[in-house]
Formats: structure tokens, C-alpha cells, sequence
């Protein structure tokens, strides 16, 4: 098996190689989650760059990633995956055993405010507890268990962390 390198990107805006030159990516992972300060640095996004691309002339975008928004004391993270049929779907990552009949609470911000999503409790992450789902990610492409997903509704203005 190949090894193929991942892209990260930093408030929707820088991106590059994800490398392990400084410290382990679990170590990386969770060092640069820790500086989410919902202001300066306020959101992360992790995908595996295409086969045999040459990050030296251009960095790829995909269809498919895990992204986070938010401080390091209190993120959502987000899924998306693109189905065979080519249709992306996009979820909220979550704990299991939310009650979703109560209804979304917990307000995030991020960008000086200027930006948030309301999700729902067992929906809030620490950067500690969002490496663990990042590294997961990270080595399979996939949100492991026992983490839930609950699929947005991207027709609603307010559905996604990075665009709300």
C-alpha cells in the first residue's frame, strides 16, 4: 500500500502538506487543534490528496473531508462524503446518546464571532476529544465508532460549520 499524503487546511484559506517533520501526526493533529482560538485561528480541515498528485505545483481540493470550527475549548466537527452515485452528504459529528428532541442548543463560534452553527450537546468537542476523531479519520478516510453522524440539510443557509 502506497502512502498518500494528506492536505490540512487553516480558516478556509491556507493550505498545504499535512506532515509529520515536527512532531507524530497524533501529536500534530492535536497540537494544531489546541490553537483554535475561534478568532486568529478558527477552523481546520483535513483530506487525503488524489493519487499521484504533485503537491509542488498545486494543492487539490476534495469533495470529501473532516473539518472543525471553533476554539479549542468548544468545536464542531463535520463530515463529508460523497456517495457512489456522486450525491456529497454532509454531517455533524456527535457522541452517541444525544437527545435530539430537544433540539440544537449549543451555540459555536468562530471567526470573532462573525460566524456560528447551533448544534446539539453531545455535538461539542475539545481539541483533545476532536484529535481523537481527526486521527481516526486521518488513517481511514472514515468517522470511526463510536461516534454518530447526523446529516445536514446544505439547502438551509445555517447547515454547515465553515459556511454558516
Amino acid at each position: 500500500m502506497t502512502k498518500r499524503t494528506h492536505i490540512n487546511e487553516i480558516n478556509n484559506r491556507t493550505r498545504g502538506a499535512f506532515v509529520d517533520d515536527i512532531r507524530p501526526y497524533p501529536e500534530q493533529i492535536k497540537f494544531s487543534l489546541n490553537q483554535l482560538n475561534g478568532s486568529s485561528f478558527w477552523g481546520w480541515c483535513l483530506w487525503r490528496a488524489p493519487e499521484g498528485a504533485n503537491l509542488l505545483e498545486s494543492i487539490p481540493l476534495s469533495d470529501e473531508f473532516l473539518q472543525c470550527a471553533g476554539t479549542a475549548g468548544a468545536l464542531t466537527i463535520e463530515v463529508r462524503y460523497v456517495d457512489p452515485d456522486g450525491q456529497a452528504h454532509q454531517y455533524v459529528v456527535g457522541r452517541p446518546g444525544g437527545d435530539p428532541s430537544t433540539g440544537p442548543t449549543e451555540v459555536i463560534f468562530w471567526e470573532d464571532g462573525n460566524f456560528s452553527t447551533t448544534v446539539y450537546p453531545h455535538e461539542v468537542f475539545t481539541a483533545d476529544e476532536a484529535a481523537e476523531v481527526f486521527y481516526a479519520y486521518f488513517l481511514t478516510d472514515k468517522v470511526a465508532q463510536p461516534y454518530v453522524l447526523r446529516e445536514l440539510d446544505l439547502s438551509l443557509p445555517d447547515s454547515g460549520a465553515e459556511g454558516s
